[in-house]
């Protein structure tokens, strides 16, 4: 099985994958909605925009940063937070996770969530530039992530650094090794990626690998359109709450689950 086939299987088993959909969908529609070209928005604020929208987003559907649920008490007093800004009918599509089933794992600042030994970053593009984003151009943190190792018997470093260009790729490296310090996971690191051409009013959204494409070249070893889905509709109704996944949150209380659930279901449970 091919990593991308393991990763597209974890996180959509988990739900993960749906709750991604949802997080940019929700970012997107409400970027667009508050989008005022007369009072001076641009593309520019357009991307920064949806870009914060969407790492807020995420927080809210993965329990996270001050959605965080510490308790079964904060976790029902809570619901009016992660609700509060939506777009109506929002919170009620919103995919029901496990609270502690993502964490956040952020890299070197750059915001990070984490599911087993699967870690994702957002990044914003140009729209239908995907393929050829480039990553030795972005941030030294986008860099490294584009330089990990690939796994398999052909693992090989991904710097082909040439002597005349090692100048480049030294904060690169050197974030590298403070990394293999600083923890000993073995975190594979994927790219949330996302654009909008807001003329049309079309967005697009990618998860993949990506590839440190010096000198050009396809900037992903793999990616999936999450737009696109082959396992289900993303974000378009409520989900299953997720198993336990794979490497376990065996610490997250079982009450925490039945408090998540909607108010609204009606089950009285």
């Amino acid at each position: 099985m091919s990593e991308q086939q393991d990763a597209l299987e974890d996180l959509e088993e988990a739900g993960v994958l749906a709750a991604m959909s949802w997080a940019a969908e929700s970012a997107y529609a409400r970027t667009m909605r508050d989008y005022d070209p007369d009072a001076g928005h641009d593309q520019g604020w357009v991307g920064y925009t949806a870009h914060g929208f969407l790492r807020d987003r995420q927080d809210r559907v993965f329990s996270c940063g001050k959605y965080s649920v510490s308790s079964p008490a904060d976790a029902l007093s809570g619901l009016d937070t992660v609700a509060a800004g939506l777009l109506p009918g929002e919170f009620e599509r919103m995919p029901r996770l496990l609270p502690g089933a993502v964490r956040r794992a952020n890299l070197n600042g750059s915001p990070g969530w984490r599911f087993g030994d699967w870690r994702w970053l957002q990044a914003a593009f140009p729209f239908g530039e995907s393929n050829a984003i480039p990553w030795p151009q972005k941030s030294p943190t986008k860099r490294r992530v584009a330089a990990q190792r690939l796994p398999g018997p052909t693992d090989q470093p991904m710097l082909p650094v040439e002597e005349d260009e090692a100048h480049l790729f030294q904060d690169v490296m050197a974030a590298t090794l403070l990394a293999a310090d600083e923890s000993a996971d073995d975190l594979t690191t994927l790219v949330l990626a996302h654009a909008v051409q807001k003329e049309l009013g079309v967005r697009e959204l990618f998860l993949g690998r990506s590839r440190l494409n010096k000198g050009g070249g396809t900037a992903w070893h793999w990616k999936h359109d999450l737009l696109k889905p082959p396992f289900g509709d993303y974000g378009r109704g409520a989900k299953p709450i997720a198993p336990k996944p794979p490497g376990g949150f065996d610490a997250v209380p079982d009450a925490a689950v039945r408090l998540r659930r909607h108010v609204l279901e009606g089950d009285g449970k």
